[in-house]
Formats: structure tokens, C-alpha cells, sequence
């Protein structure tokens, strides 16, 4: 591996912050088939791991995962095959690698909120070893931002340069692959290996009696016709407003169209069809933040989450123009959907989980387009929340790691997905077929933004305090222009010599 200079390094780490935040169907790349295609298409045959026959390996023992990050989802830990459908899944999946095998998987589970914030626990475990000269993990699923600065680091393994490793197979996500590889590099992904990625994709829910409740059109029948707009959304948002208790003030007390958060200032590039940064044909990051189609997108997104009367932020305060004590999210955004005083929900997959139990009659919708001449939608994965999978540089044994990896993977796609998606998604979280229906889109158009990932010009963060700042975008854009320039560039290069 070829050393990067400790200047860029230095630079890169310094740049390493995040939006502070609190919320799974297979990893997909095309839109829905449509009846008549699936009249006409023959099934492809079952992608496969292209692997030795265990009788002619000598690989077994334990194989140790790092598990980092800032949720509390751990996707490799199961003690039996009693519990949820999820645990379930996990451990039968671990037998099946140990009797095929004769491997046991195992982890090291640190994850904790607020861990992993660029040179977090799961870097420093991985840096740590990568400077001892040692191999304590086979592989490890790491905090979005930890792993990205440990890429651009030195301190992962290209995972395109794994053998039996085979990123091209159905069971990992091609979204992922696509959007993430810098000079045809891939050192992190994800997968149906995980269902992380896909509890942390951004979602709306709505309370379904208060559509009808105030006449306002039917959400489902607005997507199936192409006309879920960022400009129909609004419209219905800013119909659904009470000051309640007729205190003038509005806050968690009172009812609302829209109930939103922090991170929807960065969820809606991706809905837009936007990135802070793309990969360009060259393979390289190119900065795609500042253009008229993103200042119309702000102009008009910023107007609707602003009206206090309509739109309530609950990591703010309306009225000290500051943001709110992390202990009292939970309890505001609960309370409020819980209690129909919400139409729409701006939260991510996972946050269905949190009103199963409750009397409210809700359902799932994708993220609005920003006009109808839009092609795809699109869904981001949240950065703060998510993990990816990768593998130390320093690794006794790379082809046991990607046969290992490649099998978790493959019967991930055959135990876990299903578990999470079929079972407790649809099974136990949604309420009716339209939200099956609507979660399939959102998995399918899911989007991983490296601007954001590798916080190239901190313009994640300058987005994420946009409702206590207020700042213009082309003021913003301007003010951080030439960091994020001097970012990707050092990024760009690092990865040319890696």
C-alpha cells in the first residue's frame, strides 16, 4: 500500500465532523417492473458466491467482526434461534457459515451514539492496529464517517482487490457500488449483508385519518401518477396548522402539517436528484452542490420547513432561536405523531418501529420529487446512523476474508433481508399493501453522497444548522468553496496513489 503524505492526511482529519441527529427490503438498482415486463422477462438465474468447495479449504476457526457506530444495530450478533425474526435470522445464518465452514463468526460490538464522528472507536481500533502490525479483526462494519476517513487513511483494503469478493453479485448493492468507488476503488459498501443501511434510509410517514380528516388528496394515488412534487407536499403541508392552546407560540404543544428534524436539509438533494459531490466519469469526486436547480430546490424547501405555523422542527426551539436539549426529541416528535397532531413525518425506515405499538393509522411514502419532469426518486442513507462494511488493510488471510464476507452476504440475501423486510417491516411495522408498495421505491432509489460523507467542505454541517443560521445557500456555497475545493482535490489525489 502506498503511503499518503501527512500533510493531506492531517487536513482531511481535521475536516472530520458531523450533523448531530437521532430512525429494510434488498438493496435494489431499477425502478419497479411493470406487469407487461414481467409477461415478457425470463427470470435471471440466482446470483451465487463463486467460491472453493469447503472440502478443499482449511479456513476454520473464528472469524472477528468489528461492529462501530452511532446507532444500536448490530447485524452479526445472535446468541440462539429464539427472539425476534431479525435475531433469528442472524444466528441461523452464522450456523449455516459454521457448519459449512467450520468458522464462527464473532464481533466486538462498540458501538455508542455519538462514536463515530470521523476518528471515532472504530477508527481508532482499525488505526491502532493498522500501526501495531496486527490482525484482530477479519473485517469490521464501521460509522459512515470513521470509515471514510479510514479510507482516504490507508488503513482499509480495496475490496475490489479481494479474491472471492465479488461485489458485482445481486446481493450487494449496486447503489452503493456506484456511488461510492473514487478511482475505481471500493473501499467500503454495504448490502444484504447488513440491514442497517436500509432501516437509516430517509422516509416520510403520514397519519393517514388526518389526510382524510382535512380532505387533502391521497398521497399514494399523487405517487403512483407522477405528481408527488416538493410543490404539491407543500401545498398539503401548509393546509394543516393549529396554535392549540392559543398561547401565540408554536411549539410541541400544538398541531401541524409537517413534524421534521435536522437532517431532511440534507435528505432533500438526494430527493432532488442532487449531491453536494458526485463521482465523475473520470472516477473522481467533482464538487455538484451549487447550481440553479439546487438554489430553486432551497428556495422552496427552506420557505416550507421556516413556517413555524405549518412545519415544526423539534431539535428547535421556536422561540430562543436555538436548538433544543437532545433529551427532549424523543419525547416531542413521539408525542406529537402519536397524538394526530402530525400529517407527515420527515424521519427515516427505522422510525416506524416507534409508533407499532400505537393507535395512530399511518403509512410510508417516498421523499417528494422536485418536479414532475424528475425521472427517479431518490432516498438518502443516512451518514450519521449508517455503517458499511469494509476490511483492514492489516488481514492475516484476505481470500478467507472475502469467501466469509461473500457468504454472509449471499445468505443475508436468503436469511436476514427477508426476516427484516418481509416479517417485521411488512410483516409488523407497516399497516397496510400501499406502504409496501411505496417502501419499494424508496429502497430502490437510495442514494450515498460522498460530499456529505467525507464532509467535503463541512457543507453538511453549514446545511444541518440552516434552521438556526438561515443563511442564504449562495452565501454558504461561497464561504466554504475553496475548503471543499482543497478537499477534493487531497482526496482525489490520495486515492490515485492508493
Amino acid at each position: 500500500m502506498k503511503k499518503i503524505t501527512s500533510l493531506l492526511l492531517a487536513i482531511l482529519i481535521l475536516c472530520s465532523l458531523f450533523v448531530s441527529c437521532t430512525g429494510d427490503k434488498p438493496a435494489q438498482t431499477t425502478a419497479d417492473t411493470t406487469a407487461s415486463d414481467v409477461a415478457t422477462t425470463t427470470e435471471p438465474a440466482e446470483d451465487t458466491p463463486d467460491v472453493p468447495d469447503p472440502s478443499e479449504l482449511d479456513i476454520a476457526g473464528d472469524f472477528n467482526i468489528l461492529v462501530s457506530g452511532n446507532s444500536s444495530v448490530n447485524d452479526f450478533e445472535s446468541e440462539d434461534d429464539e427472539g425476534t425474526a431479525v435475531e433469528i435470522a442472524i444466528y441461523r445464518r452464522n450456523a449455516t457459515i459454521n457448519e459449512k465452514y467450520g468458522v464462527t463468526i464473532t464481533n466486538e460490538d462498540v458501538i455508542k451514539f455519538g462514536s463515530a464522528t470521523g476518528s471515532g472507536t472504530g477508527f481508532t481500533k482499525i488505526y491502532t492496529d493498522y500501526m501495531a502490525g496486527e490482525s484482530n479483526y477479519d473485517a469490521a462494519m464501521i460509522g459512515t464517517y470513521d470509515v471514510a476517513t479510514l479510507a482516504y487513511s490507508g488503513y482499509i483494503h480495496d475490496l475490489n482487490d479481494i479474491e472471492y469478493l465479488d461485489l458485482t453479485k445481486s446481493y450487494w448493492d449496486q447503489k452503493a457500488n456506484a456511488d461510492l468507488a473514487i478511482a475505481g476503488k471500493m473501499f467500503y459498501t454495504t448490502g444484504d449483508i447488513s440491514i442497517v443501511d436500509n432501516k437509516f434510509t430517509h422516509a416520510i410517514l403520514f397519519n393517514k385519518n388526518m389526510v382524510k380528516d382535512y380532505e387533502l388528496d391521497n398521497p399514494y394515488d399523487l405517487v403512483r401518477n407522477n405528481q408527488w412534487t416538493l410543490e404539491k407536499f407543500t401545498s398539503m403541508v401548509k393546509q394543516v396548522g393549529e396554535d392549540l392552546n392559543q398561547d401565540g407560540i408554536y411549539n410541541e404543544n400544538d398541531r401541524y402539517g409537517l413534524l421534521t428534524w435536522k437532517d431532511p436539509m440534507l435528505a432533500v438533494l438526494a430527493s432532488s436528484g442532487e449531491k453536494i459531490v458526485t463521482i465523475n466519469s473520470q472516477g473522481q469526486l467533482e464538487l455538484t452542490f451549487y447550481n440553479e436547480r439546487v438554489l430553486n430546490l432551497y428556495d422552496q424547501f427552506t420557505a416550507l420547513i421556516f413556517d413555524q405555523a405549518h412545519a415544526y422542527d423539534y431539535q428547535y426551539d421556536n422561540v430562543t432561536g436555538q436548538f433544543t436539549s437532545s433529551a427532549s426529541w424523543d419525547t416531542n416528535r413521539d408525542a406529537i405523531f402519536s397524538e394526530n397532531r402530525a400529517v407527515f413525518y420527515h424521519n427515516v425506515v427505522r422510525t416506524g418501529e416507534r409508533h407499532r405499538d400505537s393507535d395512530v393509522d399511518f403509512g410510508f411514502l417516498p421523499y417528494p420529487k422536485m418536479d414532475a419532469a424528475q425521472e427517479d426518486y431518490g432516498h438518502f442513507v443516512s451518514a450519521y446512523h449508517t455503517q458499511f462494511l469494509c476490511v483492514p488493510e492489516v488481514v492475516e488471510n484476505y481470500a478467507r476474508s472475502g469467501i466469509i464476507l461473500e457468504e454472509l452476504a449471499y445468505y443475508g440475501k436468503q436469511l436476514l433481508t427477508p426476516a427484516y423486510y418481509e416479517q417485521t417491516l411488512i410483516g409488523q411495522t407497516t399497516r397496510d399493501e400501499e406502504s409496501a408498495e411505496m417502501l419499494d421505491i424508496i429502497f430502490a432509489s437510495r442514494v450515498y453522497d460522498v460530499g456529505i460523507y467525507y464532509n467535503i467542505g463541512t457543507y453538511k454541517d453549514q446545511l444541518g444548522n440552516l434552521h438556526k443560521t438561515r443563511q442564504a445557500i449562495s452565501s454558504l456555497y461561497e464561504t466554504y468553496k475553496s475548503s471543499a475545493e482543497q478537499k477534493i482535490t487531497s482526496i482525489n489525489t490520495i486515492f490515485a496513489q492508493q
